[in-house]
């Protein structure tokens, strides 16, 4: 998975490309969110227009990222996932715990 990080005032844009699978997926996911809250920036939207396929672990890691930073006072919601990938949401009833926009402006400007 390929990860690159934006910034858009107090808000951090991760935008992550691949799968997000057990093994490299996840950590990856896991390391460029927790750079984020080590720096103080916790409120954090992810741009899953390249996400093409997600396991339970990606799932898992995903809930523990916005946890995380629900700690530290902040929220981490989600932009633009895939129909396949929403419909993962969806089963896991993930899709009533994250608040999911279809921009990133509008993701950027619920904060």
């Amino acid at each position: 998975m390929k990860v690159s990080v934006k910034e858009a005032g107090k808000v951090r844009v991760i935008d992550l490309k691949g799968r997000i699978t057990l093994g490299s997926g996840d950590l990856e996911l896991r390391k460029a969110v927790q750079e984020q809250i080590d720096a103080g920036n916790t409120n954090i939207i992810l741009n899953m227009q390249g996400i093409d396929y997600i396991d339970s672990a990606g799932l898992g890691e995903l809930v523990a990222c916005k946890k995380r930073a629900s700690a530290k006072g902040g929220n981490v919601k989600l932009v633009m996932p895939s129909e396949s990938v929403y419909k993962v949401l969806s089963i896991v009833s993930l899709h009533l715990v994250f608040e999911i926009f279809d921009s990133e402006v509008k993701a950027i400007g619920s904060f």
